[in-house]
């Protein structure tokens, strides 16, 4: 079994990769592009979040569908 906190940060690679694929730099604040991209659930101003959080479920259904060897560079 994989611990939580390493999925986690497989996880967010994922997500960064995705961000940075997508043209937009993963540290940026969200901004347009990226704030249709965040669900309704997160309490916080989505403006404070970083813009890798809007591809979190994207990199989650990216990573259930992949191997872990095939994401692991990522």
């Amino acid at each position: 079994m994989i611990p939580e906190d390493s999925e986690e940060q497989r996880i967010i690679r994922i997500a960064r990769a995705l961000c940075r694929s997508a043209r937009i730099d993963p540290d940026a604040a969200i901004d347009e592009r990226t704030r249709p991209l965040i669900r309704a659930a997160y309490h916080s101003p989505v403006e404070s979040l970083p813009a890798w959080v809007a591809f979190r479920d994207s990199a989650r259904a990216f990573a259930a569908r992949h191997p872990r060897e095939i994401v692991s560079s990522l």
